[in-house]
């Protein structure tokens, strides 16, 4: 009985692991929401080198959806231009740390929270990334309501806001390990 239920275990799981899928942007889906839109639980949207702006590459939303969307080779290769107009990535459907977003360069986000990430009521994975020269009324970088995320190995630079510059958090938990936060200004 025991072999039988450890073999099902075991089927179970290579099924899940055999249908996650890559999806690539721009070969497979033109913008990276759209990548984002076409993934189920457990893919990953690999995001080529670029600087990526307009309609479908900034104001992200994962819609709770746990995959990760990562650039394929880092922050420095891969930035996402807000272009003044609203903020990288909204994260406020639930995410959890199965939620993943790693290795972009966000910059020239404004909005009234979160110039550069927004994160309400979720708990996502943010590695790797950098966040500079964006500006939110609160939260230039990042803006965290009533959330636990888990940001590592990020660089939050030179952004600005009226409340926290670098990052403006309330009801929240957050972990912030291994970042560099420097040069950020709040006026407030």
């Amino acid at each position: 009985m025991k072999k039988t239920l450890l073999s099902l275990l075991v089927l179970l799981l290579c099924s899940q692991l055999a249908s996650a899928t890559t999806i690539l942007v721009p070969g497979n889906q033109p913008t990276i929401q759209a990548g984002i839109n076409a993934a189920s639980t457990g893919d990953t949207v690999l995001v080529a080198d670029d600087t990526y702006s307009g309609v479908g590459n900034y104001n992200l939303d994962f819609y709770g959806r746990e995959i990760v969307v990562m650039s394929e080779n880092g922050p420095d290769n891969c930035t996402i231009n807000c272009l003044g107009s609203g903020r990288g990535i909204y994260f406020h459907t639930g995410e959890t740390s199965s939620s993943v977003f790693e290795g972009f360069t966000i910059t020239a986000g404004n909005t009234g929270t979160g110039g550069g990430i927004n994160v309400t009521n979720s708990s996502p994975l943010i590695l790797r990334c950098i966040i500079a020269n964006n500006y939110g009324a609160y939260g230039g970088g990042i803006y965290i309501s009533n959330g636990s995320p888990s940001i590592i190995k990020c660089t939050i630079a030179s952004n600005a806001a009226s409340n926290g510059g670098a990052i403006y958090f309330t009801s929240s938990s957050p972990l912030i390990s291994s970042c560099i936060i420097v040069s950020n200004t709040a006026s407030g």
